[in-house]
């Protein structure tokens, strides 16, 4: 005997009704819709399918100045790519949307076709502004840059990516060099590569070496007797009047210092210097840190 369905109710209807309603849903969008040139008059645009339930998709352009989109056609579920006719010199902006009986996705990112991109930087220029912080500047001669992109490459190495500005700002500092190197640096505009707004081609490039490090070499003079102190190379010159001078040299540079008694005077020796201690000739030593000498004089003593 077969057996009787169960009548449905009110309840089971709307559940049911519920159901369906949580299964049925426009697919999602499309999106990295991109352009490729054809021909002077033919372009290919080509997107990501990030849907499973889509019917097709349907290409939207408008023309500038146009505000309003009209469809180019539609290409079936799981097609990435769709060829269109264009005028040459028009600009146009291009969106792809998918759809199914439950409607359409939202809007693809827009894609611009025969906008030109930026202009590239001009007068670009590198200098150091301290000795290992070089300055990048350069002329924005662009009205439709989103940014300015600064590469640079270290000596027997390739370009890298250092800094984004925002758009109009024409200058950069770059902090943090290593002493007594090269670099090399070149600048361009940002365009819009979401919106198929291509950057501008590169700057040309500019080089800058960066100056040696450098460390202070401090003399103090000590003691009872007068003289003075001076440094081969030049840059230290202490005393009879001044007790104490400060230089700064190249980073491991050697330096010698001399000392010159008074008259009434004697040298007696050398302090801090551990290759100098109690030496009363030429102190040398390499200037691979920074130091405080120490010079002693003393007076002579009076015979009768």
């Amino acid at each position: 005997m077969p057996m009787k369905r169960a009548p449905l109710t009110a309840l089971t209807a709307f559940f049911l009704l519920v159901a369906t309603a949580a299964v049925a849903a426009p697919p999602d969008s499309p999106s990295q819709v991109h352009r490729s040139k054809i021909s002077k008059t033919e372009v290919l645009l080509t997107w990501h399918d990030n849907s499973n339930n889509e019917t097709g998709f349907e290409i939207l352009r408008r023309q500038q100045p146009n505000r309003q989109f009209e469809s180019r056609g539609t290409v079936a579920a799981d097609v990435e790519e769709f060829a269109d006719s264009v005028e040459k010199g028009a600009v146009y902006t291009y969106l792809v949307r998918a759809y199914n009986a439950d409607g359409n996705s939202e809007d693809s990112n827009q894609c611009f076709v025969g906008r030109t991109p930026p202009n590239i930087p001009i007068a670009v220029d590198v200098r150091l502004i301290a000795l290992t912080v070089a300055r990048v500047s350069w002329a924005d001669v662009s009205q439709t840059e989103t940014g300015f992109l600064i590469q640079r490459a270290a000596e027997g190495e390739g370009f890298r990516n250092v800094a984004v500005v925002p758009a109009n700002v024409e200058m950069w500092d770059d902090w943090g060099l290593q002493s007594a190197h090269t670099y090399t640096y070149r600048v361009r505009a940002q365009g819009r590569p979401a919106n198929c707004v291509d950057n501008s081609r590169f700057s040309v490039e500019r080089a800058v070496t960066t100056k040696g490090g450098v460390r202070v070499l401090t003399v103090d003079l000590s003691g009872n007797g007068k003289g003075t102190v001076v440094s081969i190379p030049e840059g230290i010159h202490c005393g009879p009047l001044r007790a104490a001078c400060s230089a700064e040299f190249p980073l491991s540079t050697m330096v010698t210092l001399q000392a010159q008694p008074h008259a009434s005077s004697s040298f007696q020796e050398w302090l801090a210097v551990p290759a100098c201690t109690g030496s009363d000739g030429p102190c040398s030593f390499n200037m691979g840190k920074d130091r405080v000498v120490t010079a002693v004089f003393s007076k002579k003593s009076v015979t009768n």
